[in-house]
């Protein structure tokens, strides 16, 4: 999906034998975000987040329970044909497509697409993308469009179903517009980590949305190249935001060069590049210089427990001579006083 565009898909399984699960199923998704479901159990379209008193739920779920209706009955013969073609009399055989729609920011459609799989073999792939270019790949297990059926197909996702996902597509960015629509920044961490023969050095960038951006690992001012890289996938975080990694290796002879390291990040959220940086060969002398700031945080917090004692002890025998002064004082005068009345 193209940075600021949205999206509209069903994502729909028909299965063949005994299982615990529905005949057939559909997850209706807008960009991320599953907003609906439908089953052959209830041939009832159900949406996230609405009133079913309110009209446009009716809306959506008579054009949810078309649309879903029509994709398991076609579901339901390409199955039984496709399990005839290879002769499979009995087991679990399934079924899975994917279909739906793309457009722009600027609310331009940009494509409508449906992919098919049967028993995880790809089938057959049909693409209209730009309004333009119509292209039909019938796989491995089918025959092909011959040129009367390709023009058919096309003049049908021209006419019908390009507008029609389109229109879906607007209704449910008004509904949860604030959820696909809004903008997190991610957050961007440089972690070094010690491994045998040299350091791991890791971009991470994490807390972001939505899922497109574009994560680059520089090696003094260049790109790294994306081969040389451990490059994870755009995985969620857990609170509807998004997290992305991309590790180096960097050999003991590699950090004696000294190289700076810079992350960098580029997102939709963002007026300008985020970047954090680290020069290889200072690791260690930044923690040499660590540890001899912290040897004299020490010695300064022991020479004030030391004079701190040193006075407590002066205070407390200072006191104790004034007390002894205070006693012999008043000894003397008792005895001062004892030989006066002895007189």
């Amino acid at each position: 999906m193209c940075p600021g565009s949205h999206s509209l898909w069903a994502l729909a399984t028909y299965i063949i034998g005994e299982t615990p699960f529905p005949e057939f199923s559909s997850v209706g998704m807008l960009d991320d975000v599953q907003v609906g479901y439908y089953d052959s159990k209830d041939k009832m379209s159900v949406y996230r987040g609405l009133n079913p008193t309110d009209k446009i739920y009716d809306d959506l779920a008579q054009e949810g329970d078309n649309v879903f209706g029509t994709m398991y009955d076609d579901m339901k013969e390409r199955s039984f044909q496709l399990k005839h073609h290879f002769n499979l009399t009995g087991g679990v055989q399934v079924q899975q497509r994917m279909a739906g729609c793309e457009m722009l920011d600027n609310g331009e459609p940009a494509m409508i697409m449906y992919k098919e799989t049967f028993n995880a073999i790809y089938t057959d792939q049909t693409v209209f993308s730009n309004t333009t270019h119509f292209t039909y790949d019938a796989g491995k297990l089918l025959l092909g469009w011959d040129g009367m059926m390709q023009d058919y197909k096309r003049t049908l996702y021209i006419n019908v179903h390009l507008p029609r996902c389109i229109r879906t597509l607007k209704t449910f960015l008004k509904i949860e517009k604030n959820v696909v629509m809004r903008k997190v920044p991610p957050r961007l961490r440089l972690i070094k980590k010690e491994v045998s023969g040299g350091f791991q050095v890791s971009c991470l960038a994490f807390g972001f949305y939505p899922r497109h951006i574009n994560l680059t690992l520089l090696r003094d001012g260049q790109p790294v190249a994306e081969q040389d890289l451990t490059v994870g996938e755009v995985l969620p975080s857990g609170d509807g935001t998004y997290q992305l990694r991309k590790s180096l290796e960097v050999s003991t002879e590699e950090l004696k060069k000294r190289h700076d390291y810079t992350c960098t990040a580029s997102h939709l959220s963002l007026d300008n590049k985020l970047d954090v940086s680290w020069e290889s060969g200072a690791e260690r002398v930044h923690l040499s210089t660590l540890s001899a700031l912290l040897v004299m945080v020490l010695i300064l917090i022991l020479f004030s427990i030391f004079s701190i004692c040193v006075k407590r002890r002066r205070r407390t025998a200072s006191q104790a001579l004034s007390q002894l002064a205070n006693v012999y004082a008043k000894v003397a005068e008792e005895i001062n006083v004892s030989s006066d009345s002895a007189t």
